[in-house]
């Protein structure tokens, strides 16, 4: 009977595992996700209701970190990207953390999670915007050049030297 139930979850787990990155989308909901290499304009709000549009931001790189507050590695991560804010800055790169709203689980976490952040945050309340960055997963950020073309993604945890890697050249 044992060998049974370890076969049966074995085969689950493979199934799992080799499912189409297309099924995997559709399950969760992301089925008009596509990858991107040129940055998407958007349109959104800051958390006082401030427009933010990346045309704002347009001749700069920027480093575009989509998050939600309950992930784990997102609540080390930004802490760590408002750390070296003011020295990103100063390397030439604007940051700006992008918050996945509808995906939150109560969007009364942003504001005092936020907070503590130096760099601006914006609010995705639709996805629309994490959306047409084909974002499947948190957290991930893009560092997109002053052309506006996306250099590189980072899934998961980054740290400074990565983001100044990514722009090296810039």
């Amino acid at each position: 009977m044992q060998r049974y139930l370890i076969s049966v979850i074995l085969l689950f787990l493979c199934t799992v595992m080799n499912m189409p990155s297309e099924s995997l989308a559709e399950t969760k909901g992301w089925e008009d996700t596509i990858p991107v290499s040129q940055a998407v304009n958007f349109d959104a709000e800051d958390l006082e209701g401030n427009a933010i549009s990346l045309q704002d931001y347009a001749g700069e790189n920027i480093l575009l970190v989509f998050f939600t507050t309950w992930c784990e590695v997102c609540q080390q991560e930004l802490p760590m990207l408002s750390e070296n804010y003011h020295s990103l800055q100063s390397e030439g790169i604007e940051v700006l953390a992008i918050n996945m709203t509808a995906s939150e689980r109560n969007e009364t976490d942003i504001q005092p999670f936020a907070e503590e952040l130096e760099m601006p945050v914006v609010i995705d309340r639709d996805g629309r915007i994490s959306k047409s960055y084909g974002v499947k997963g948190i957290p991930t950020t893009y560092a997109v050049d002053k052309e506006q073309q996306i250099i590189q993604t980072f899934f998961g945890p980054l740290n400074k030297n990565e983001v100044l890697q990514a722009f090296e050249g810039e």
